[in-house]
């Protein structure tokens, strides 16, 4: 096996999608433990990578959407300027998009590999890699789809875990936090991040508010909810906990990634959708009830076992779109009724 000292890892998408692709860098580590392993990430998803013990320099790249095209032209320009003078040996561009792409072929790297396209891209792959791996999107976890490109290396990762790490300072901050609330730190509790940045993924508030009431009466645990900063996503935070007869934990938009990656270390139970904190519940293995709807649970269920899906099953999903009929609301999820997620939970706290 050819040996690599210097190799750079390509994933430009979303929160969820960086942490879903950490087994490529643990096998990559084990694999090269003399490499140094860069990884070049969007603006604000560094947190899923910063302080991995298999990560040595995280670069993140700043799109500048709100600047001028030219500045944003220019920009792009010294930082591609800058991956090559990094002199890196073996890129890996897990984000199936143009930009990784050029990225990736811009630091002259010998092996540059990546994925063969499902349908045409502007630039035309094929010239920009020295290998393109071809794979099913349709029949596997995005865990093993991205360790194809491992694989293409000949290597077999024997730890597929996903993997997320916190400092002290944020253990200490959410402790903090769940105290003045009045949670010591022995304390049992359930989280509930109802909201996702796309609300075509959102249950009903009524539904979460009625989860949140079932599970204090039923099992006397409080129910802890969490949201980005995003205010529409605290306002529908706002909006559970109006109708809720109980009274749920509020700490929307108080939690750095980190600090809810501990929060949820700490709890028994996660309840959630398809978003980035329900992978990182399965990285800190607690107990995930998710509610699926139009994505696919298939390629983007929480990794593990142990772990719930809800959905429909029906004949349209998963349909990938912005809720039915462009209406950012997604029918399959509105017909998942609280008694279905009821049993869900008397399953997972049974004997509580």
């Amino acid at each position: 096996m050819e040996k690599y000292r210097n190799i750079l890892v390509i994933k430009l998408k979303h929160i969820g999608d960086v942490l879903v692709a950490t087994p490529v860098l643990t096998a990559l580590k084990e694999a090269y433990p003399e490499s140094r392993l860069t990884v070049l990430l969007d603006m604000g998803t560094e947190e899923m990578v910063t302080l991995n013990p298999a990560v040595d320099e995280v670069m993140v790249l700043d799109r500048a959407e709100g600047a001028p095209l030219f500045s944003r032209l220019f920009r792009q320009a010294i930082f591609a300027m800058k991956l090559r003078r990094r002199n890196f040996d073996l890129v890996l561009e897990l984000s199936a998009g143009d930009r990784g792409a050029f990225l990736g072929f811009v630091t002259g790297a010998k092996v540059r590999i990546g994925f063969e396209p499902h349908n045409r891209t502007f630039l035309g792959r094929h010239h920009l890699f020295s290998r393109l791996v071809k794979i099913s999107t349709t029949t596997q976890h995005m865990v093993d789809y991205n360790l194809a490109l491992v694989r293409a290396l000949g290597i077999e990762a024997t730890d597929k875990r996903l993997a997320i790490f916190w400092s002290e300072e944020d253990s200490r901050a959410c402790i903090k936090l769940l105290s003045e609330k009045g949670l010591g730190e022995g304390d049992p509790y359930v989280v509930l991040h109802p909201t996702s940045r796309w609300l075509f993924k959102t249950w009903n508030s009524r539904g979460y508010a009625l989860l949140c009431d079932y599970i204090t009466e039923k099992y006397k645990l409080p129910v802890v909810v969490t949201s980005a900063p995003d205010e529409k996503e605290k306002k529908r935070v706002r909006e559970i906990l109006s109708l809720a007869n109980s009274h749920p934990i509020d700490l929307s938009g108080m939690l750095s990634l980190k600090q809810l990656a501990y929060c949820i270390s700490r709890s028994i139970l996660f309840i959630g959708v398809d978003s980035a904190p329900m992978h990182i519940s399965a990285a800190v293995n607690t107990p995930v009830i998710v509610l699926f709807g139009p994505s696919g649970d298939h390629m983007w269920g929480p990794w593990g076992n142990g772990h719930i899906v809800i959905k429909k099953g029906w004949a349209c999903q998963p349909c990938g779109r912005d809720g039915c009929n462009g209406s950012k609301v997604s029918q399959c999820l509105e017909a998942i009724t609280p008694e279905e997620v009821y049993r869900a939970i008397d399953e997972k706290l049974a004997g509580r």
